[in-house]
């Protein structure tokens, strides 16, 4: 099948305040061929928040009624409007109207599997649609293990902009600065790092970073007010993509201890300016990136004191060889521009299907 004009593709994503995959679906927007594919967004919340980069004449606002024979109607009128060739949708939830609306109107339908969730309403949503896309090796076993599905999925592993995201002139400090880049919030677990303090040399600074869910930070502030952690734990708050490296570099050790993940963009990001990693098993995606001398058990507390300690004292030769292992890593594995090449790739091939 030639296809004569552009192809047209709708992202869609719950909005651009609390998703985690915004950053990746706004390199894909940016990075994407642009003379062979013509992107819009669609978000369902906070159409304020949508990025400069993406012109007015590229968005849609598409708000969920929970009526599904209306929002079927609505969303059908959406797409067809916009002549909308391909859906990828970075939805978290297991909305299955999304691909359901464009078997009936004739529209490809993608969609990134990012979490580890599973549920009818997940599988329904993955037997609509044209292509699965997912970025955790585990992921394949556990969700897509059965033959009606091994011709419509993908590893993508995720990616980022290595000319951005890269080591930078380190500052010389007193303080020993270990962190987290995330939403602050149960399943990020950072009271696990707060309380690894207690046992940890006191130039031991812990930095953390993301939006803030109130009633959890206000559980860290109890716990750091009852230890007197004041001093050695700071809040940075929300940080905007391109800060994000910055903020990086000022790390001696990044570490994500989360209850549940899929491929920690995070941790690829801090691989990727040099820093050392430290992470949970959170649902497998760490293995897939880490050696297992820098996955903790967090049944475990003393495990990741541990290993804390022991890239604490690292001497300087054995830690630049760490980081330039890493930094390779990302720059043969986890390009940016591997991961638009590979989302492409699958445009065209379920097109032409």
């Amino acid at each position: 099948m030639i296809q004569k004009n552009k192809i047209k593709i709708l992202y869609t994503i719950p909005n651009f305040k609390t998703a985690g995959s915004q950053y990746v679906l706004l390199s894909l927007f940016k990075k994407i061929n642009k003379t062979k594919f013509d992107p819009y967004v669609c978000v369902e919340k906070y159409p304020e928040l949508i990025p400069e980069v993406i012109p007015l004449d590229k968005r849609i606002v598409f708000e969920y009624t929970g009526k599904v024979k209306i929002d079927i109607i609505r969303f059908r009128k959406a797409i067809k409007s916009n002549n909308i060739d391909i859906i990828h949708s970075w939805d978290y939830k297991s909305n299955y109207i999304e691909p359901l609306v464009s078997r009936f109107s004739g529209v490809k339908y993608l969609y990134t599997k990012k979490n580890n969730a599973l549920s009818k309403r997940w599988f329904l949503k993955s037997i609509f649609s044209n292509h699965i896309a997912y970025n955790n090796p585990e992921m394949k076993k556990r969700f897509f293990n059965i033959s009606f599905f091994q011709n419509k999925i993908s590893f993508i592993p995720h990616g980022v902009d290595t000319d951005i995201f890269k080591p930078l002139k380190k500052t010389s400090r007193n303080t020993f600065n270990i962190g987290c880049i995330g939403n602050i919030n149960t399943n990020k677990n950072q009271l696990f790092l707060v309380k690894s303090l207690l046992s940890l040399p006191e130039n031991v600074v812990l930095h953390l970073y993301g939006n803030e869910e109130k009633e959890y930070r206000k559980f860290l502030n109890e716990y750091i007010e009852k230890h007197t952690l004041e001093n050695r734990v700071q809040f940075h708050g929300f940080i905007e993509n391109k800060r994000v490296p910055k903020a990086l570099n000022t790390l001696d050790l990044f570490i994500l201890p989360s209850l549940n993940e899929g491929l920690p963009v995070s941790i690829i990001e801090a691989m990727a300016c040099g820093v050392p990693v430290l992470s949970s098993d959170s649902g497998g995606g760490a293995k897939y990136l880490l050696n297992s001398e820098y996955i903790f058990d967090l049944k475990n507390k003393d495990e990741l004191i541990e290993k804390i300690v022991n890239i604490y004292y690292l001497q300087q030769d054995e830690r630049n060889k760490i980081l330039k292992q890493g930094v390779k890593q990302i720059k043969e594995n986890h390009s940016i521009k591997g991961e638009v090449q590979a989302y492409e790739n699958i445009y065209k091939r379920i097109i032409s299907s």
